[in-house]
């Protein structure tokens, strides 16, 4: 959908590295690199799909985009506001137009509270309203929801993973935001419950126009999603392009491997599975030059030289790697 990339950028990312501190004994200090110098943005009203393997640092650049943890390095911009210079109410107002819906829909719910409570929870630290209004805010936006009002007084124990889910996207929108970081919302479920939640998010983009980063590690459903698809690898966005043009020309190694693992519906089209050499190693330690040579069944001498940067090689589509450099 290229109309969506002549919208409006909602978010934008720089350089934006995440490390964490960790020691490797005997008094030293080494640093996990989970993002490390990563470029993004989100246009209005756009899917952007973010995939890559356990550990990538996908879950860690979405939290660090909402400022839920303090990048190390790089500048992030929220509806045209450089976050890192917000404090006091300027960033409490800014996490209201940005939210976040989480993977495990039981463990991001509070366990001792009901879930209208939880609802205008986030009513009350805004200041919005007074408690009828809270609560007929919070009884709309669950029939929204496809909750029922009985919903309301319950505990979270007592829905089935489906449902809570709907209760945390409740919570994520009940605050009218313009952007919502989706981390692995469907991963926990069933598939048929999968499609419910997809779909919900689907009519929720097309009514209010809502930006959404959806972060998964399943290509098919992030294909069925998106507008647009980002690769991560070990804390580097490897390539970027438009849902269809990715997947009908996918240019980089890892992004090629990755959706040869995703199951053909036809059973008479034969797909060469390609399996990738080695571990994924450790972001405590990556490899110099690309991180992804040591996997990479195209990689020479340069590659463990030379860090390629994510560059544009097609309109629209930007990959990191050294056989696309002239």
């Amino acid at each position: 959908m290229s109309h969506v990339t002549e919208a409006p950028v909602v978010l934008k990312a720089t350089g934006v590295k995440k490390y964490f501190a960790a020691n490797a004994g005997l008094g030293k200090k080494k640093y996990v690199k989970a993002v490390d110098g990563v470029d993004i943005e989100l246009h209005k009203g756009e899917i952007y799909g973010l995939v890559g393997e356990t550990g990538c640092g996908k879950s860690t650049l979405g939290r660090t985009l909402m400022m839920l943890t303090e990048p190390t390095a790089g500048d992030i911009e929220i509806l045209g506001q450089n976050v890192a210079e917000l404090r006091g109410r300027e960033l409490k107002d800014m996490r209201r137009k940005i939210q976040m819906v989480f993977q495990d829909p039981y463990t991001s719910l509070d366990p001792k509270q009901k879930v209208g409570d939880i609802l205008m929870e986030a009513l009350e630290i805004h200041g919005i309203g007074t408690r009828e209004e809270r609560l007929e805010i919070a009884m709309d936006i669950m029939h929204k929801m496809g909750l029922r009002t009985e919903h309301f007084y319950r505990y979270p124990h007592e829905f089935s993973g489906g449902q809570r889910q709907r209760v945390g996207l409740a919570r994520a929108l009940i605050l009218n935001p313009e952007i919502i970081v989706c981390d692995e919302p469907v991963s926990a479920l069933d598939v048929s419950i999968q499609a419910q939640i997809i779909n919900l998010l689907q009519d929720l983009r097309e009514k209010e126009d809502i930006s959404l980063l959806f972060i998964a590690h399943d290509m098919s459903v992030v294909k069925y999603i998106s507008d647009r698809i980002g690769v991560m690898y070990l804390g580097h966005l490897m390539e970027e392009a438009e849902g269809e043009a990715l997947f009908a020309d996918t240019l980089h190694p890892y992004s090629q491997a990755l959706l040869s693992a995703v199951p053909e519906v036809n059973p008479h089209v034969h797909k060469e599975r390609i399996m990738l050499e080695g571990d994924l190693p450790s972001p405590m330690n990556p490899p110099k030059g690309c991180v992804f040579h040591t996997r990479c069944p195209y990689a020479v001498e340069r590659c463990s030289e030379v860090t390629p940067t994510l560059k544009e090689v097609k309109k629209g589509h930007r990959v990191a790697c050294l056989r696309y450099e002239n």
